[in-house]
């Protein structure tokens, strides 16, 4: 909640930030997508499932965008705050900040759960379900002990 408030009343180098990482993990997204696209090029035609392999690509191109379009369209909404001004003398609307900090917000959120699935089914694939659970537990309880320790330390 605090990145969001910074965001509310940011100056420009906080948005700048903000900004700079919206743009590298847009360009990262983007390059997750043209290599997904390139092994959708290079299933062969004569393939009996090629259709099949197309489609489960797509499908997981189709994810991909949850994340995606939000962190470029958020990238684009802190640029035209940051930039406008400067370039074309106007106050950017007031809604620009709100707006492109809640869709990084929400693209952030979407990579966390993509990549958390991801690794869950490479894990799944590697280990018995059994062991995969108990270091799904370990994870679990690292997660709350960190938590507890950061409360401790700030009261």
């Amino acid at each position: 909640m605090s990145l969001f408030a910074v965001g509310l009343r940011s100056t420009p180098d906080d948005l700048l930030a903000i900004l700079g990482i919206a743009i590298a993990l847009s360009a990262y997204l983007s390059g997750i997508r043209l290599y997904a696209r390139q092994r959708i090029a290079d299933i062969p035609e004569n393939d009996p499932q090629k259709e099949e392999r197309k489609r489960k690509i797509q499908i997981k191109l189709a994810w991909l965008t949850l994340a995606d379009a939000p962190m470029v369209f958020s990238a684009f909404l802190l640029g035209l705050t940051v930039l406008w001004y400067p370039v074309t003398g106007f106050r950017p609307y007031a809604s620009f900040v709100p707006l492109g900090m809640g869709l990084f917000l929400f693209a952030g959120v979407a990579m966390v759960i993509q990549h958390i699935l991801a690794w869950y089914d490479t894990l799944s694939e590697l280990i018995d379900h059994v062991a995969l659970n108990i270091m799904l537990v370990m994870l679990i309880v690292a997660g709350v002990l960190w938590w507890i320790f950061l409360y401790l330390e700030q009261h």
